[in-house]
């Protein structure tokens, strides 16, 4: 048995010769070498799991407080709102968009419990004591306070450093229309979420709204709130084009100017006006009146932001007239030169009387058209026969939907033939009867007059993506040769009198007069004053309505009240279009303008 200095002794000769080079094995043990870093290892990884384990797992107090602190860290989420696409005109001008404005929001569970803190927030902040506190017991942890402010509201505010463990400021997207009232009602403006509410805002919303974000909001070293990447949400998307409108923002300022002064001269309780295409199906302008500035969108006032060309559904009057005309030219019922006996103006049918403005005896096709005879029209269409003309109506595009795609949009009021009397039959044939909106006849005008295609109607430009090819009906509503010739007639109206008349310019017109039926008296009381045009007459190229609905002007005639709406905007149009080489319209030296020079002359 060894003794202590024995073994004392061997251990350090053990160690001595441990480092005496001359006794260190020249071939090493890698087997051994390798097990005993294994061991190592192995010893390392079980003192970080059972670390691990202590802090993660097992229901310590260091667990409990790096909970704490991570959950005073990390507050909550929030969704941000993404700038939407960009509105534009077919020029490429900005009509709508998104702009970075402050938006401040509070976290309820960082509020101080003292009262007196919160009064001077609400002070500071222009925010009623009550809300603050009714804050504090809220479920929510993150609350909008004030959104989308100015950078002038937001300056007045001061400085919010002393708020900053509870109070926080980020960039969101708020919708900014530059040009104000123009085109109110086609615009349309969104909410404070971003989602479109009404007009192109709302019928095109997933077109135009990005996918919101959800971002964290945390707190830094520091203690301050943190929204990470915020920036992100607030810049605009590049892959998102424009949406590009049809409108001509200068055609869409003449229309709405002329409208309004229209509406006001004649006591009109509002009023509509539209300029299309016909070749393209392309609205270039449409005004509704009343209007608003989008900046600021009325929450009470219901008739300003009507979009009156596509929702209100008027009976339109003798506008309607060349339809039919043109329908019975094409199925060879009559020709230019077809005498009607119009009975000197008055004619008794089942039901009732038909009676005439202008009491004549004889007329021919063009002289229905010209002076607008309800007895001619009656004709015209017991010649095309019930049926036919339901069809025609329907072909015509008044009994269906434009496709526009607004909330509200008018899709014409109809009855089916079995159900007419003799009455009503003759009553549809000048355009009473059935109701259809300003849209639907101007898309109907553009069909008649437009090589007799329906195009449908655009508020797209015809380049977007998004414009589909319409699918209208299988046949065409009459031929090239029939839209030529009643254009030409509309023309020989113009020229016969002063309604409408362009100086040098040929333009196809026709007026109407509408009644409405009330139904507190059950008879027709108030009048709507229609005008429709072309433009030239000879090779149309746009169709203008103008309706001023309620006029209060005696007498409410359509050539009077609606005409001088349709000349400016028709005359500011056409030099408008000239001048950018859109387009060229002939000179033509109509009886007005020759009228004109033999007065200068004398």
């Amino acid at each position: 048995m060894l003794n202590k200095s024995t073994f004392r002794k061997s251990l350090f000769q053990k160690v001595k010769d441990y480092f005496n080079p001359h006794k260190i094995h020249t071939v090493p043990n890698f087997l051994k070498r390798a097990y005993t870093m294994g061991i190592i290892f192995f010893v390392l990884l079980s003192l970080i799991l059972i670390r691990y384990a202590w802090i993660t797992i097992l229901p310590t107090q260091l667990r409990e407080k790096l909970v704490t602190t991570g959950t005073r860290q990390f507050e909550t989420t929030v969704t941000y709102s993404q700038p939407r696409a960009t509105i534009t005109d077919r020029n490429g001008k900005v009509l709508g968009v998104s702009v970075p404005r402050p938006s401040l929001f509070i976290l309820t569970k960082r509020m101080p419990d003292d009262n007196e803190t919160l009064k001077k927030v609400s002070k500071q902040l222009n925010i009623p004591f009550k809300e603050l506190l009714n804050y504090k017991s809220d479920k929510r942890n993150f609350i909008w306070l004030k959104r989308q402010m100015s950078q002038k509201e937001f300056n007045a505010i001061g400085s919010l450093k002393k708020w900053q463990n509870f109070i926080g400021v980020v960039d969101e997207p708020k919708r900014i229309y530059p040009e104000g009232e123009t085109a109110a009602q086609l615009i349309g403006f969104v909410g404070a979420d971003g989602n479109g509410l009404e007009g192109i805002e709302q019928v095109y919303n997933s077109r135009l709204k990005i996918k919101n974000t959800r971002v964290d909001v945390l707190r830094d070293a520091r203690g301050r709130l943190v929204i990470v990447t915020p920036n992100d949400a607030s810049k605009p998307t590049q892959n998102v084009p424009n949406l590009k409108l049809s409108i001509d923002l200068s055609i869409q300022q003449f229309t709405e100017q002329a409208l309004k002064a229209g509406a006001i001269n004649a006591k009109a309780k509002g009023g509509s006006a539209i300029v299309m295409d016909v070749t393209t199906g392309e609205v270039l302008a449409i005004a509704s009146y009343p209007t608003y500035d989008l900046n600021n969108p009325p929450n009470n006032n219901p008739a300003a932001r009507r979009f009156r060309p596509v929702m209100d559904a008027i009976e339109l009057g003798s506008v309607a007239k060349p339809m039919w005309i043109a329908k019975a030219l094409d199925l060879n019922l009559i020709s230019k030169n077809t005498l009607f006996d119009v009975r000197g103006g008055r004619l008794a049918i089942p039901g009732g009387k038909i009676r005439d403005d202008h009491p004549m005896i004889t007329l021919d096709t063009q002289g229905v058209l010209r002076y607008s005879s309800n007895i001619g029209m009656y004709k015209i269409a017991q010649r095309i026969g019930r049926e036919k003309f339901y069809n025609s109506l329907m072909q015509v595009g008044f009994g269906r939907s434009p496709g526009t795609g607004f909330p509200g949009e008018w899709k014409g009021r109809i009855h089916k033939p079995e159900s007419w009397s003799e009455m009503r039959f003759a009553n549809m044939a000048f355009g009473q009867g059935f109701a259809i909106s300003p849209l639907q006849l101007i898309h109907g005008l553009s069909i008649m007059v437009g090589g007799g295609v329906d195009r449908g109607v655009n508020l797209l430009a015809t380049n977007s993506n998004l414009n589909k090819d319409f699918v209208g009906p299988p046949l065409e509503y009459v031929s090239k040769e029939t839209s030529k010739m009643i254009s030409k007639m509309m023309g020989n109206v113009t020229e016969e009198s002063n309604a409408g008349r362009i100086p040098g310019v040929l333009v196809g017109g026709k007026t109407g007069t509408a009644q409405i039926w009330s139904t507190k008296t059950n008879s027709y009381s108030e009048r709507t004053a229609v005008f429709e045009g072309i433009i030239p007459a000879n090779n149309p190229k746009l169709a203008i309505v103008v309706v001023l609905d309620e006029v209060k002007v005696r007498p409410a005639y359509g050539a009077k009240l609606a005409g001088p709406v349709f000349t400016e905007i028709g005359r500011k149009t056409v030099h408008y279009l000239n001048s950018q080489g859109v387009f060229s319209v002939e000179p033509y030296d109509n009886a007005y303008a020759d009228k004109k020079t033999a007065l200068i002359a004398q």
